[in-house]
């Protein structure tokens, strides 16, 4: 792992620094700097993940939008997978 030598500065009203610091604790985290910035990582990796684009060259993207604009197939195993009940209504509707 890369040696840490860029700063982040914050400021945090009392109870806010509480709650990170008992969390920190609670999670087994080394420190609070180790928390904030494990969970701010995490967090940072799946706004990106979301933000995902991909290219195409010209042949493959032809190929891609035209299945994207193909009518949709009947798929009936994909069609009865959609409109069964899943286990938790199944679960609410019993009880």
């Amino acid at each position: 792992m890369a040696t840490a030598t860029a700063q982040i500065h914050l400021r945090t009203p009392p109870k806010t620094k509480s709650l990170l610091i008992l969390a920190a604790e609670l999670s087994g985290a080394t420190n609070l700097t180790d928390y904030i910035l494990r969970a701010a990582v995490e967090r940072a990796q799946a706004d990106l993940l979301s933000q995902q684009t991909f290219a195409l060259k010209k042949g493959p993207w032809t190929e891609f939008a035209k299945r994207l604009d193909a009518p949709a197939r009947d798929l009936p195993r994909l069609r009865k997978l959609l409109t069964t009940p899943d286990v938790f209504a199944q679960n609410a509707q019993s009880t």
